[in-house]
């Protein structure tokens, strides 16, 4: 499993370029920080979204003492599409979602059969993009198609979705990718928490609420169709590579981002860094000389920085 990172292209003269609105302060490597990564999605109601979660951290005296704005940005939507950057942000789901059953892995096979009691090869398991061929469905039809329990679950990091005998892969990508468009711009900010991310959730759950009262979701399991965080110290390190410039179209130096500078003072290679953020899924030691293929998003989900090193010296390198 290969995926692609590009540099920022060279913009064409017409086309904007970020605003800049709190250049990125630096690296901190102090312990119990996390640089957390928050953008808007193109479906979420703009300058309104943007005001109410600000207003959630600003009110609230607990927030504003362990939250530091280290970074905030407007990315124009002409910016994002000239650069691909949600297309290499997502290029992991984005590749199970066009290849399906052909991308996993013998570990994802077994997974698939235990969850779901069906030998892996006589399943019908399609790609979101065979899927909505096959089943004459728009994007967010395909999107909001709903199944019970029992019949959704992840593996590593990819959905799968049982519905009408068959099974569909990352059925979100298509409708994802299509709300992507040169006119929705991005707003992305960088809070530098030293909460864990079990105080963290606090946050999100106050950010929910006023975006619930402000109408802009109607369900509170719903927040992630305004906004996204990063969820780890690895995910920060990705949304790092697509959200935050220094000036204009410049991408700021990974080794300026907090995670990143800390995992070089442990004396990980930048390479070796960016080959694990490529290619996540992967096997890691487990004890007593056994191993386990894990997807590296999902094993850091929610780590400390020196937990996340940890885990990712153990990954076992071919």
């Amino acid at each position: 499993m290969r995926v692609q990172m590009r540099k920022v292209t060279q913009m064409k003269e017409e086309t904007r370029v970020p605003s800049i609105l709190i250049p990125y302060a630096g690296p901190c490597t102090d312990a119990g920080v996390q640089d957390i990564a928050i953008y808007l999605r193109p479906e979420s109601n703009g300058v309104k979204a943007e005001s109410t979660i600000l207003s959630v951290i600003h009110k609230n005296p607990a927030y504003k003492k362990a939250l530091q704005f280290v970074y905030l940005s407007n990315i124009p939507g002409d910016f994002i599409v000239a650069n691909r950057v949600i297309e290499e942000h997502y290029a992991v789901k984005i590749l199970f979602a066009r290849e399906g059953k052909r991308a996993f892995t013998d570990s994802m096979r077994g997974r698939f059969e235990e969850f779901f009691s069906c030998p892996f090869d006589q399943a019908e398991i399609l790609s979101a993009f065979e899927a909505l061929g096959q089943l004459r469905k728009t994007p967010e039809e395909l999107h909001e198609i709903w199944v019970p329990q029992g019949q959704y679950t992840e593996i590593h990091g990819q959905s799968i979705k049982k519905t009408g005998g068959v099974f569909i892969v990352n059925y979100d990508i298509p409708a994802l990718l299509h709300k992507n468009t040169a006119g929705t711009d991005v707003f992305s900010m960088i809070l530098r928490s030293y909460l864990p991310y079990s105080e963290f959730h606090g946050l999100i759950k106050t950010i929910t609420a006023a975006l619930k009262e402000e109408g802009i979701i109607t369900n509170p399991l719903l927040y992630s169709h305004v906004f996204h965080y990063s969820k780890g110290p690895f995910e920060q390190i990705l949304d790092g590579i697509g959200y935050i410039y220094t000036r204009g179209d410049e991408h700021i130096d990974l080794t300026e981002l907090s995670f990143f500078a800390y995992l070089m003072t442990r004396g990980c290679e930048r390479d070796a860094i960016l080959a694990a953020i490529r290619q996540p899924i992967m096997p890691f030691e487990a004890g007593q000389g056994r191993t386990q293929e894990h997807n590296l998003f999902v094993y850091t989900f929610e780590d400390s920085f020196e937990e996340a090193f940890d885990k990712f010296q153990s990954r076992i390198i071919p």
